[in-house]
């Protein structure tokens, strides 16, 4: 279609929600479902095993594939989705796809796709009748690795990727985390499904690539409009069919606009991070892996938010041993350059464990049940392991430990006496232990109520507002269908966050606050004015936000923060941050 049919067209606009920010002009691409046909025809005994040899070279194939687009994405420095697919690739190694699944061949008796696709079928429908966040991502998963081996069975694989145009808008129901993974910003401009959440891990990629992602958008209605030209606008949610050549101008502005952003920020870097009138803020990051911060090479205050629960999956051991933490830790401290590392031990349990670390089935509930510090008191051993490593690589630098979920100071007292009993054996073996400011998340309502007893008991607390939101507002932030409900920003959760900061002023213990809204630039201003002083964020971030300090006085944070906590509607919290961004 030329450029003068397309203007003849009316222009569309359709509201999804964003989940990867970013800007996208062009063509649409439909990515069609494949023929999901499978064979099914009886064998007989005598072909058992050739069948069983032919499913053992699927998952051969599949894992090599796997193996590549690791390696690539290691390279490319999307260690984010390389952990992703390194747990994709562990699954091939799980009882269900290699010895239950070559027994059910042999009892069946069946051809071996019509098997694998009976026996996945089964775990589908299993699984589909839970409705937490881990079992549903975990069902994706599995689908996704599921698809694989059947490609190689079908000796057909999903050619769409190599199909797919430069610069292509990608419009499909559903996004795998693999197929995510393959993609590139050149390639694939942008994507738009209707399923999916904030923090599925196609999101997470989507995020780590700054590959522009909007999802809740039903995506057969966006095809009947045969339009050749597809804005994407991945900070509000904004699908533009057949866009105005006064709207393209406007998005090309924007598009040129953030290309030399990035030249500017490097120019900025150096300059203090203070408000108008000369109020400083600590800028620090949060990462799970030290390419993190070479990725995004922006001058911070320190690592304010270490993942150690990552190393799971950067590991070729199913528990990363004492030796293989202790390295990673020394060369943390050493790439930021004795600057202050707070490490939050394992926060496994609820949405984030390899799922090898123990049986989840037996959890009705992960999210409410042992995760955390609970999942931690239950396995010492695991726990001592890290904090011997930790304690060893901390010698001579600015280390700090964080504990994670914690909901009672029974739960913090039991954690000081490993701890001190960690050092009191370290100490036998070396001449000198330090003693590691200690620190505790606040990301439970519990916790915030208890907040002057727990900043009494320790030397600095973290506020994880993730969490935080999840558990006031009883919404499961990683079920799509409640996105609507899930708003970091709500009434409810900014009180919470000011009743913090004044009791640890009043304590006078650092307070810092590390969940996604400390890099969403519309809400800091708000941060500011509740009293925060220092923000953690993935270090993607820091030059934005360190701009938007730059433009305000803390007078004009303050009075905007007592107005926002008059209140009690979230939409209201936004607008009135909309009308008075800058």
């Amino acid at each position: 279609m030329s450029s003068e049919g397309n203007n003849l067209r009316k222009e569309v606009r359709i509201h999804g929600v964003a989940v990867s920010e970013g800007i996208s002009i062009g063509e649409p691409h439909f990515l069609q479902a494949l023929d999901d046909e499978t064979p099914d025809f009886p064998i007989s005994l005598h072909e058992v095993d050739a069948e069983i040899a032919r499913y053992r070279k699927a998952v051969f194939s599949s894992k090599e594939d796997l193996n590549r687009l690791r390696q690539d994405l290691s390279i490319e420095g999307s260690d984010e989705a390389a952990c992703f697919i390194e747990t994709h690739i562990q699954m091939l190694d799980d009882p269900m796809i290699t010895t239950h699944m070559e027994g059910k061949i042999r009892q069946m008796l069946r051809n071996t796709e019509s098997v694998f696709r009976s026996v996945i079928n089964d775990y589908e429908t299993r699984f589909s009748e839970r409705t937490d966040s881990f079992f549903q991502e975990r069902l994706i998963d599995v689908m996704d690795v599921s698809k694989r081996i059947l490609g190689h069975l079908k000796e057909r694989q999903d050619a769409q990727l190599s199909e797919i145009p430069n610069g292509s808008v990608v419009f499909s129901e559903e996004v795998t985390p693999s197929y995510m993974a393959a993609c590139h910003a050149p390639q694939v401009s942008a994507f738009v499904t209707k399923k999916g959440g904030g923090n599925s891990h196609a999101a997470l990629i989507a995020r780590s690539k700054g590959i522009p992602y909007v999802v809740g958008v039903d995506v057969s209605q966006i095809e009947k409009y045969e339009s050749d030209s597809i804005i994407v606008d991945g900070y509000q949610g904004l699908i533009i069919i057949s866009p105005s050549e006064e709207t393209v101008a406007e998005y090309e502005k924007k598009q040129e606009e953030l290309a030399t952003r990035y030249q500017l920020f490097l120019k900025e870097d150096h300059l203090r991070v203070e408000t108008i009138d000369g109020f400083s803020i600590r800028l620090c990051v949060n990462v799970g892996n030290l390419n993190d911060l070479d990725l995004f090479p922006y001058e911070h205050s320190g690592v304010g938010l270490f993942r150690s629960e990552y190393l799971f999956l950067q590991s070729e051991e199913l528990f990363p041993s004492e030796e293989f933490q202790e390295q990673v830790y020394r060369d943390l401290i050493k790439k930021v350059k004795n600057k202050p590392v707070v490490i939050r031990v394992f926060d496994l349990g609820g949405d984030k464990h390899p799922s090898l670390i123990f049986d989840r089935k037996r959890e009705p509930n992960p999210v409410m049940g042992f995760r955390g510090i609970r999942f931690l008191l239950r396995n010492q051993q695991l726990f001592k392991m890290q904090l011997r490593a930790i304690h060893k690589a901390a010698l001579g630098a600015d280390v700090r430990l964080l504990l994670p979920l914690i909901s009672n100071m029974q739960e913090l007292s039991q954690a000081k006496e490993i701890i001190e009993e960690v050092r009191t054996d370290l100490k036998k073996e070396m001449l000198d232990v330090p003693r590691l400011p200690l620190g505790s998340m606040i990301e439970v309502p519990s916790a915030v109520m208890l907040c002057d007893a727990l900043a009494e008991s320790c030397d600095f607390l973290s506020m994880g507002t993730n969490d935080l939101a999840q558990y006031t507002l009883g919404v499961d932030r990683g079920n799509p269908a409640m996105n609507e409900l899930y708003y970091p920003a709500h009434p409810s959760v900014l009180r919470m966050i000011k009743m913090v900061s004044v009791e640890a002023k009043r304590q006078e213990k650092p307070l810092s606050l590390c969940g996604e809204i400390a890099s969403n630039t519309l809400f800091i201003p708000l941060l500011l004015g509740l009293g925060l002083r220092e923000l953690s964020m993935a270090p993607r971030y820091i030059p934005f936000v360190k701009q938007t300090i730059r433009k305000w006085t803390i007078v004009e944070a303050y009075q905007l923060a007592e107005e926002a906590l008059k209140l009690s509607d979230p939409e209201q919290v936004s607008a009135l941050m909309m009308s008075v961004k800058k």
